[in-house]
């Protein structure tokens, strides 16, 4: 008897996927692939720090260059302002000097008309103050000093031609030594004390007081008005220029007062003088 074994084959077919797309839903388990995703789906913030970042750069280094054009630009104006204002103060300074001359001239002139023998000395207070004016008064200060014996010198020259001189005063209260102030700053104010300030008869009133309290600097002077007479030449050429003078040199430091009456007239200056002679 013959016994057959069959066994049973299971029958095997092509597997086709009836749709693609289901494919995409099939699990995995790659770690590279998952990465891949994350970064694909990082938030937008990251995407645009970059980009951001190289703004920022090249804003700052544009405000950097616009800083810098700026500053050299406002070097460039100060320097063209100094400059400026060198000019001006020269030419200030050329305009006092002769105004003074002419003025010391007519007075050594009224001794000669009169045949005074006060000629000699005038002539020698003219010499010392022209000696002063030439060699001191190109420098930016000159020593307190010094130009306070200019003054004197001054007053000096102009009482050789008065008559009566007894209401002619100056006053100077203060150390003055070791301070520095502009050169023929306060001459104008005097010029114009004596002009104005005497009569026909050859009498003055002119009190002048100085006082030095540490860097403060206060100068007052008055004067009685006896000659109202406008010159058309030079009227107002003095308080002019010590104005301008003024503005510049001591823009910050310094207080004018002008006060004005029927019968005297009254300036009163106040600034800061400087401690180290410019170089």
């Amino acid at each position: 008897m013959v016994i057959r074994h069959e066994f049973f084959m299971p029958e095997f077919r092509e597997f086709r996927p009836q749709n693609n797309s289901n494919l995409l839903k099939i699990p995995f388990n790659n770690p590279n692939m998952e990465h891949r995703i994350h970064r694909k789906e990082q938030p937008f913030f990251f995407k645009i720090v970059p980009s951001v970042f190289y703004l920022l750069i090249i804003a700052i280094s544009t405000i950097i260059k616009t800083l810098s054009e700026f500053y050299d630009d406002q070097q460039n104006k100060l320097i063209a302002e100094s400059q400026r204002t060198s000019t001006e103060l020269n030419y200030l300074r050329k305009q006092t000097n002769p105004h003074f001359l002419f003025n010391s001239l007519n007075s050594i002139y009224s001794l000669a008309h009169k045949k005074s023998d006060l000629v000699p000395d005038a002539i020698v207070t003219l010499s010392e103050m022209m000696r002063y004016m030439l060699y001191e008064t190109d420098n930016k200060t000159v020593l307190l000093e010094k130009e306070i014996d200019y003054i004197k010198n001054y007053i000096e020259l102009q009482k050789l031609r008065l008559n009566n001189i007894e209401n002619i005063s100056i006053n100077i209260h203060g150390n003055t030594k070791d301070k520095f102030i502009e050169p023929m700053l306060l001459i104008s104010f005097i010029e114009n004390a004596f002009k104005y300030g005497t009569d026909y008869k050859g009498t003055a009133y002119v009190k002048i007081v100085i006082k030095i309290e540490g860097d403060l600097f206060t100068f007052w002077i008055e004067n009685k008005i006896e000659n109202n007479k406008k010159d058309p030449d030079n009227s107002g050429i003095g308080l002019a220029n010590i104005k301008n003078r003024l503005n510049l040199l001591y823009p910050n430091s310094h207080q004018l007062n002008l006060t004005s009456t029927n019968t005297n007239f009254t300036v009163h200056l106040t600034l800061q003088l400087d401690q180290i002679h410019p170089q």
